[in-house]
């Protein structure tokens, strides 16, 4: 009996011997989710820069197209139209006629968030409208050419290269973007992308 409570108090006392970690592998684990966790930081940083880019760019492309369309709607719908240049800033407006004391000026111009461009609705004298289209820093041109006993009207802008991305889906696929359109006949434009 005495020997049978002997064998009973070793089976305890193993079973309850606590198992521990040594210094050293706590160490390792230790250092191996520093790692982790900095290659994860990291990760996320660079995704949100490149979803930030990736966003900014789809915001330009949206601001381009709905210039483009209403660029060309007006062109299209203008009996007029004739180019105004401020020397004392060196831009370019043009001056759309679209009927009895009724105008749209396009315009370039600049504020704290950065380039635009305006699209002013007059009429009598007196602002109707005025929206803004933001656009990347770039230059703006607009351009009356008589081709076939027809007046296109164009805006052409450069774009500045960018080469701060390093995802290349991010940059502007082209250099300048142009817009043509027929005055005073309906959709007869073309828009022109060139390297």
């Amino acid at each position: 009996m005495n020997r049978l409570q002997v064998n009973h108090c070793r089976i305890q006392f193993i079973r309850s011997a606590p198992h521990g970690v040594s210094l050293i592998e706590m160490l390792v684990m230790i250092s191996l989710i520093s790692v982790i966790f900095t290659v994860g930081v990291t990760m996320l940083a660079f995704l949100m820069r490149v979803e930030l880019q990736g966003t900014d760019r789809i915001h330009k492309s949206f601001n381009i197209q709905r210039l483009s369309k209403q660029f060309r709607q007006d062109i299209a719908s203008a009996r007029r139209a004739s180019l105004i240049s401020e020397k004392k800033q060196q831009r370019q407006k043009l001056k759309l006629d679209i009927g009895v004391d009724r105008f749209i000026i396009y315009s370039a111009g600049e504020n704290s968030y950065g380039n635009f461009i305006s699209r002013e609705q007059i009429i009598s004298d007196k602002l109707i409208s005025r929206n803004e289209y933001p656009i990347s820093e770039g230059q703006l041109h607009f351009r009356i050419e008589n081709i076939n006993q027809r007046q296109i009207a164009s805006l052409q802008l450069k774009m500045t290269t960018d080469n701060s991305h390093e995802n290349e889906t991010v940059k502007m696929p082209y250099s300048t973007l142009q817009f043509d359109a027929v005055i005073n006949r309906k959709y007869s434009y073309v828009i022109n992308k060139e390297q």
